[in-house]
């Protein structure tokens, strides 16, 4: 075929429209060169010249687009993520990859959204998760041939198998399948697509409502659709003998009145579809929600001002005690009045200079109500 078509005859790994494309299961080889790039990127840019609030948009913006187009695809190695977002806290912090900063916000903190009190970044562990939950329910989802050929090769009696096969994407799909199984139902339509028994249909499946064992239901027939006549369920005699629970258990579920497919939706939203943004929602982590967010966070108020009274709120601003509690040895005085130790208090609301100021503040706020 080569000499008759006149192609040239290529070897693994090579890259195709930016993706590695390779055998086996994903190594850290193989996205090598990509976090090259993402290392070189954070290294060039003249970070010295930008602030805070700059370095935070220029991650979003570039460095988290560069990754994602790969991560929907394959399950990157995990050590590869983390030594990107160590480069990335750098270059936000320090804006250098080199340099650590002492007082800075943990980095989950950091990911979770602004009224939570984040800056909305990605974890890059987080959102290959989230890709890779994603393509499990593509997998299930999907009627696209890709996803029935994978099926018929890794889905046996409702359970995806343990041994190895040479796909690209199984490693990431194989991780998040009972993930998928025990976040999703089904609806029923024509019951051609849902396992009787295992699958999810009716608030369990039937297999654990009746506590049931495997070997207890070979016998039966498996499929959805020959329990049903006409629209209506019709269950075997000895089936209604053994387990007449599962007749009750089925008789809460209304059948359609006309054929359709059956639909596998996700529980946790209205519309019962998986999306990305829906994936890392789940994936992420999650904290309590901060009364001061929207406050700080104003279009009226120069991102970089904002982030200083995010920092502050933390208490992350590196004052002298919160670098001494970081192993700093230095004596600590207020450079503002000379009389006191430096803490984000006393700069804020107890230092003379910060009282005259919110004085000041709050007189020229009364004249211009007054007016």
């Amino acid at each position: 075929m080569i000499q008759l078509l006149g192609f040239s005859l290529g070897t693994l790994p090579f890259t195709y429209l930016g993706a590695p494309i390779f055998k086996g299961k994903p190594k850290k080889i193989y996205f090598q060169p990509i976090v090259d790039k993402v290392k070189i990127k954070l290294a060039t840019w003249k970070a010295s010249l930008l602030s805070m609030a700059g370095r935070i948009q220029l991650v979003k913006a570039v460095i988290q687009s560069m990754l994602l187009h790969t991560m929907t695809i394959f399950s990157w190695p995990t050590s590869l993520l983390r030594e990107m977002e160590v480069w990335i806290k750098k270059f936000i912090w320090s804006g250098d990859i080199s340099k650590r900063k002492l007082v800075t916000v943990a980095w989950k903190k950091v990911c979770v959204d602004v009224d939570e009190g984040g800056l909305r970044l990605r974890s890059l562990v987080c959102l290959n998760q989230a890709t890779n939950l994603k393509l499990c329910w593509e997998l299930n989802h999907s009627e696209e041939q890709w996803a029935g050929i994978l099926r018929r090769r890794s889905i046996r009696d409702n359970n995806c198998i343990q041994y190895h096969i040479y796909s690209l994407i199984w490693s990431g799909v194989k991780s998040e399948f009972n993930t998928i199984k025990y976040n999703t139902c089904w609806i029923i339509g024509n019951g051609r697509s849902i396992n009787f028994w295992l699958d999810n249909w009716c608030e369990e499946p039937l297999i654990h409502s009746l506590q049931l064992r495997t070997s207890q239901i070979q016998h039966y027939p498996k499929i959805l659709s020959d329990y049903v006549v006409n629209y209506q369920w019709s269950f075997p005699a000895d089936l209604i003998q053994e387990h007449p629970i599962s007749r009750n258990l089925a008789a809460q579920v209304t059948l359609p009145i006309q054929s359709t497919a059956d639909k596998l939706v996700w529980k946790h939203n209205s519309i019962g579809i998986l999306t990305l943004k829906e994936a890392y929602n789940f994936k992420k982590h999650h904290f309590p929600k901060v009364s001061w967010a929207k406050i700080i966070w104003s279009i009226d108020i120069p991102p970089s001002k904002s982030l200083l009274v995010w920092r502050l709120m933390l208490n992350k601003l590196p004052t002298d005690d919160n670098l001494q509690t970081r192993g700093c040895s230095l004596p600590s005085i207020c450079s503002l009045c000379l009389k006191n130790a430096e803490t984000s208090t006393h700069l804020f609301l107890e230092c003379p200079y910060a009282v005259h100021l919110w004085n000041w503040l709050a007189f020229a706020l009364n004249k211009s109500c007054n007016f």
